[in-house]
């Protein structure tokens, strides 16, 4: 099975705005547990869930991950 990449947009950051993060793995899991290694090495909580890990879509030319609403 080939790595993807995955992306998540709820994980606490350093100040309360919006957060965005790419991950590689052969599962969600593998990614957001990697994301999470990653967040905490950079002194954050490393709270991203498995279920907000979405699947990054290469077809697409554009991917706005962070577009400023709430």
């Amino acid at each position: 099975m080939s790595m993807r990449w995955y992306y998540c947009t709820s994980f606490t950051g350093h100040y309360p705005v919006g957060v965005s993060a790419l991950a590689r793995g052969n599962s969600p899991v593998e990614a957001a547990t990697a994301l999470n290694l990653e967040l905490t090495r950079m002194g954050l909580p490393g709270d991203a869930l498995v279920k907000d890990m979405r699947p990054l879509n290469t077809d697409n030319p554009v991917i706005v991950l962070q577009d400023g609403d709430y």
